[in-house]
């Protein structure tokens, strides 16, 4: 009788958590698919970012060009069209880039992007299994304004020579590479290299 009452109890019990774990999983938000659309690179890549001594290997190199898919699997291109370009590279689940993305999307609420230059957001390094994904919809949370690429496959990433993040890489009005810089910016640093780029 009581080997009879415990099994009919296991039983009972697997069957609730069985359940209760359907529920759970039926009841989760279903993520958006990432963007789709086909990465291409032209150009050689760059030497991997350097850290301090980095200005002495990338400044004066051309950028290569690339294109990708934006938030709405639209073909994007990086390509020479007399604007300079801010590349920021960003992955959902990295802190830092948590806490610059809206730090640079304050900037441009307060005093615009500079006319002469484009601010590309580049997320790159997509895990599902972490936080903040997808990147799209986080993007979208932090009100970014500017133009985005899905760099689903690192290739972008690889081509400038990415090593940690959020990374910076400043091209001029011909794409060549006048800065390349990795971590947090200083808050009040941004604001006058944006303007000083569109000058270039």
């Amino acid at each position: 009788m009581n080997k009879n009452f415990i099994i009919g109890g296991a039983i009972l019990l697997v069957i609730g958590l069985a359940v209760a774990i359907g529920v759970t999983l039926s009841s989760e938000p279903v993520a958006a698919p990432l963007p789709e659309g086909e990465t291409t690179i032209n150009g050689e890549y760059l030497p991997k970012y350097a850290g301090e001594n980095d200005d002495n290997v990338a400044v004066g190199l051309p950028g290569p060009t690339f294109s990708g898919p934006n938030e709405n699997s639209d073909i994007v291109s990086l390509e020479k069209d007399g604007n300079a370009k801010a590349l920021l590279f960003l992955a959902h689940w990295c802190p830092h880039c948590q806490k610059e993305v809206p730090q640079v999307q304050d900037i441009i609420d307060t005093i615009g992007v500079p006319e002469g230059i484009d601010i590309i957001a580049i997320a790159t390094s997509i895990d599902k299994g972490r936080d903040n994904y997808p990147p799209q919809d986080w993007l979208f949370r932090e009100g970014w304004s500017e133009t985005q690429i899905y760099d689903t496959d690192k290739d972008i990433a690889n081509a400038y020579g990415l090593t940690s993040f959020p990374y910076w890489v400043f091209l001029d009005k011909e794409l060549n590479v006048i800065a390349r810089r990795a971590g947090n910016l200083p808050e009040g640093y941004i604001g006058p290299l944006l303007i000083q780029l569109a000058n270039q």
